[in-house]
């Protein structure tokens, strides 16, 4: 409509003008919203369709987040087993702790005593079993006497191991540990396995101090190993997730040839990095590409070749790329080379390093 046409319509006209003028626009919003999320949906589809999804063999998704595949079923008439010409293995024959006779008491045809009969060995047959497991109660008495000559009186201390502050013993300690560091069982379940299987009521309070007191206890070997970390010429690194009372942390791992040492920090940022050095600098840092790790004070870097390898494969994966293919075969070529450094004279080595560089 003309301005000169609206100006001749009444108040009320308008008004009804503008609220389906306000109708309309709703559902052309409404509309463009569902074309919208139409279109998003059909760009991941073609997303999914040209690009290969990140996996553990071309990214650094680890493998615990990938979706198992489901187990193929056997094609039928197809007998279950192992393959034609492997060799079987059977259990070797232990030493036996106990022995049962199995002796025939009387005779299966006439009914004669045969308890005292001597008998010839015809079999023997072996079942590994584990006793009934129970937990020991060891109770130390401390006693005072008076000596004789000048009434002094004299205690012993308690021996190590059984000092007043300790309820629960070395053997629990470190099976708690190994039980829930090792095989990463939650303090919920280990405390029903603690109670279902071996008989002893231990509360999660109690598992908490037991794997703090054995912390402590190894507080001065974690710091030997990160001595040797800080002394080494060469140092790997990487970090991934960690959960800490619900809340979300990294574990960092610092490694050599010849010691391990892991913290977990609330951050991912380079403090933890400087926070494990201190003052050392070694010669050579590897890592992958993330940011932090880039500014670890090294003279000299080495790029992950793990992480190199997975990155290329995607490319290989998405792109058919034959510069990520040739790029792979030269590392897994490098990798090897240094698998036989030790076989190989230097002369030999030398000329091999050269021709890869």
């Amino acid at each position: 409509m003309t301005r000169e046409e609206l100006q001749q319509l009444s108040k009320a006209e308008l008004i009804e003008i503008i609220l389906r003028q306000q109708t309309l626009i709703e559902q052309l919003q409404q509309t463009i919203a569902q074309l919208h999320s139409r279109v998003v949906d059909l760009e991941e589809q073609i997303k999914c369709l040209t690009e290969p999804p990140k996996d553990s063999s071309n990214s650094s998704v680890p493998p615990s987040k990938e979706p198992k595949p489901n187990r193929r079923e056997p094609k039928r008439g197809k007998k279950r087993g192992p393959k034609p010409g492997h060799q079987g293995a059977s259990r070797k024959r232990q030493p036996p702790d106990v022995i049962v006779e199995c002796r025939p008491s009387r005779c299966g045809r006439c009914g004669a005593d045969l308890s005292e009969m001597p008998g010839k060995l015809v079999g023997r047959r072996q079942v590994v079993e584990l006793p009934p497991i129970k937990p020991v109660v060891i109770e130390a008495r401390r006693y005072q006497v008076a000596c004789p000559l000048c009434r002094q009186q004299q205690a012993t201390e308690y021996p190590p191991g059984l000092e007043p502050e300790r309820i629960f013993g070395a053997g629990i300690q470190a099976l708690v540990c190994y039980l829930h560091h090792l095989q990463h069982i939650s303090y919920d379940r280990l405390e029903k396995l603690m109670r279902q299987v071996f008989g002893l009521d231990l509360s999660q309070g109690a598992i908490a101090n037991i794997i703090q007191r054995a912390a402590a206890s190894l507080q001065p070997e974690a710091d030997r190993i990160r001595q040797a970390i800080r002394a080494s010429p060469v140092i790997g690194c990487d970090e991934t997730g960690a959960r800490v009372d619900g809340r979300n942390h990294w574990q960092w791992v610092f490694e050599t040839a010849q010691a391990s040492y892991h913290i977990i920090v609330p951050s991912r940022a380079s403090k933890a990095i400087e926070q494990t050095l201190g003052e050392a600098q070694p010669q050579v840092w590897v890592s992958d590409c993330f940011s932090a790790q880039l500014k670890a004070p090294a003279k000299q870097r080495q790029l992950c070749v793990a992480h190199q390898l997975r990155d290329l494969q995607y490319g290989i994966d998405a792109e058919r790329c034959a510069f990520c293919y040739g790029m792979q075969q030269l590392l897994r070529r490098a990798v090897r080379l240094s698998k036989h450094r030790k076989s190989l004279s230097p002369q030999i080595f030398a000329a091999q390093v050269k021709a890869i560089e």
